[in-house]
């Protein structure tokens, strides 16, 4: 098999060299922010549930978080939303263990909100943002590595 890798001498000094390096930040209400923030809170608040109920972190996975634009109407000083953010929150997490159902999507939800009403403070949560989640259930092999 032939390689195609290529490696080139890059013509420039080296970062730590330069007096200044240009970055992107991306602001509290960007919406890989958002996302950030949500599958932060959302891993906390379930962390904090396994730990209360069973002594133990279990297996989850919350990163995946799907945020469609919704539609406003801005104005100096105001403005009104047309359409809604819809923000679906996915990703794997245990819903069972030892024969106990977890409530995982009333939890990420829950937590969703709280993060959203104390970043995002000049939307409506309740009628500017639709939150829905669909997580489901982790691999059974990680599972399984948590009931040992």
């Amino acid at each position: 098999m032939k390689r195609n890798i290529k490696v080139e001498r890059l013509n420039q000094r080296p970062l730590e060299q330069q007096e200044i390096e240009l970055v992107e930040r991306k602001g509290i209400g960007h919406p890989d922010s958002v996302a950030d923030g949500l599958a932060e809170s959302i891993s906390r608040a379930l962390c904090q549930e396994y730990l209360d109920r069973f002594g133990a972190v279990l297996h989850h996975n919350t990163d995946k978080t799907q945020i469609v634009a919704g539609r406003s109407k801005p104005a100096f000083g105001g403005g009104e939303v047309i359409c809604p953010l819809y923000i679906l929150l996915t990703g794997r997490a245990t819903r069972v263990f030892k024969e106990e159902e977890i409530p995982v999507d009333t939890i990420a939800i829950k937590a969703a909100r709280k993060l959203l009403v104390e970043s995002l403070s000049n939307l409506d949560v309740n009628n500017h943002i639709i939150l829905d989640a669909k997580i489901g259930m982790g691999s059974s092999d990680l599972r399984d590595v948590f009931g040992r």
